[in-house]
């Protein structure tokens, strides 16, 4: 007998999913893009969690855990690559790595990149609800401070996506905006409790979506087999940028999630 799911109905586990098509508005929205423009708001180096999962699940995986997934390859995928920091890290370490992008500006800034660090990656532009790779492409997906710009409609198209392009037994990091974040219920109510848009701030107008644990675990569960999830809380990153949010008024709070494709 089916458990009922919170977040999925029956009919979206099998793929048919509402989300936003329209890509012109979806691009419009994205704050992110003008964001890039600024050196001073893309971070170069790796985060501190994805360095910890890579060596924990990559490096040196206890044996306990090295029994419970299955790499077969090295390909990786970082969906919504950014200015490319987590491109370059994998990259440097041996990993075929694909970064995608809905702003253009990011993927200029990462390929200009690559080529100074003489390094190589494929870059793609598009919408992470539609990503242009075919079934079980990838060895491991990360999406780092990404997925959480979206409606939860949006969120779980592109999660049926990442569980599409991943390999069985293959990986997946990812982060969630959590309720305890300060710009949790700030701006336009879009769902009550879950997503609403910043009417000022360097974010303004892109909608955001915040989950608890439970809703987290319910959003991954139907396709990944979860084996942690924790609360990482932090001050802003970007301080002295255009339109950056003063210290005193943001404070981050996402679950980090490590999970195994099913």
């Amino acid at each position: 007998m089916p458990i009922n799911n919170p977040i999925w109905s029956q009919e979206e586990l099998t793929g048919n999913i509402k989300y936003n098509k329209d890509l012109a508005t979806i691009i419009k929205n994205n704050a992110w893009h003008g964001l890039f423009e600024s050196p001073k708001w893309i971070l170069m180096n790796p985060a501190d969690e994805v360095i910890d999962f890579y060596h924990k699940y990559i490096v040196n995986p206890s044996l306990a855990l090295r029994n419970r997934f299955s790499l077969s390859g090295n390909k990786l995928h970082d969906l919504g690559c950014g200015g490319g920091r987590h491109l370059f890290y994998f990259n440097e370490r041996g990993f075929e790595v694909t970064g995608s992008d809905l702003s253009e500006n990011a993927i200029e800034f990462t390929k200009s990149e690559l080529a100074r660090r003489q390094q190589s990656a494929e870059l793609v532009l598009c919408p992470m609800t539609e990503l242009p790779f075919e079934n079980d492409t990838f060895d491991i997906t990360v999406s780092r401070a990404v997925i959480n710009h979206a409606s939860l409609q949006d969120v779980k198209k592109t999660i049926f996506e990442v569980a599409r392009t991943t390999k069985q037994g293959g990986l997946f990091f990812v982060t969630f905006s959590s309720e305890r974040a300060s710009d949790w219920k700030k701006g336009t109510e879009v769902e009550e409790d879950v997503s609403y848009i910043p009417e000022s701030g360097p974010e303004k107008g892109l909608i955001h979506t915040f989950l608890n644990a439970a809703a987290t675990s319910a959003l991954l569960e139907p396709f990944f087999r979860i084996e942690e999830i924790y609360l990482y809380e932090h001050p802003s990153w970007v301080t002295d940028a255009p339109g950056a949010s003063s210290p005193n008024e943001y404070f981050g709070s996402e679950y980090v999630a490590i999970c195994v494709r099913r």
